[in-house]
């Protein structure tokens, strides 16, 4: 039994270092897949995490920038506002000073009218004055009181000059 149990032996020896060698080689080539495979995440988690902050960047730069466009939209309607408000200002003072300027016109128009009025009263009145006094001084004087008056009416004008 001692050549079955010797061959057993160097069965077993040489099925161990059988074991042993593509152990060794199979677990290099599967440490080498597995590293490769752990290298290959490894760079996809550092994509990933670059990646990520640049995202981030992104979100930090459009969270400001909306903020500047807010900022500038309320500087914007304040001086939309301010300027409204001077517009409307100067338009009612504009409108305040043509009415004044429109009623002064009026006020000058009126006064031009009743003066006016007045010469054209006081001319008709005159003429009716020297109407009514010709047709008496005609219906009442001769031609001798006439002529008289005339001569006292020429001294009377010469007195004057």
């Amino acid at each position: 039994m001692e050549g079955i149990v010797m061959e057993s032996v160097w069965v077993a020896v040489g099925f161990v270092a059988f074991i042993a060698l593509v152990w060794k080689k199979a677990g290099a080539a599967l440490s080498d897949m597995l590293d490769e495979r752990s290298a290959k995440i490894r760079t996809e988690l550092d994509e990933a995490r670059a990646l990520r902050e640049e995202a981030l960047d992104e979100l930090h730069q459009f969270q400001r920038l909306h903020r500047e466009a807010a900022e500038e939209a309320k500087a914007i309607l304040k001086t939309a506002e301010a300027t409204a408000e001077r517009i409307r200002e100067n338009a009612e003072k504009a409108a305040e000073e043509t009415i004044k300027r429109r009623e002064q016109q009026a006020t000058a128009k009126i006064k031009a009218a009743e003066a006016a009025l007045v010469t054209e009263l006081r001319e008709k009145a005159a003429m009716l004055a020297i109407a009514s006094a010709a047709q008496i001084i005609t219906s009442k004087l001769d031609d001798k009181a006439g002529l008289a008056l005339v001569d006292d009416s020429a001294a009377e004008i010469e007195k004057l000059n």
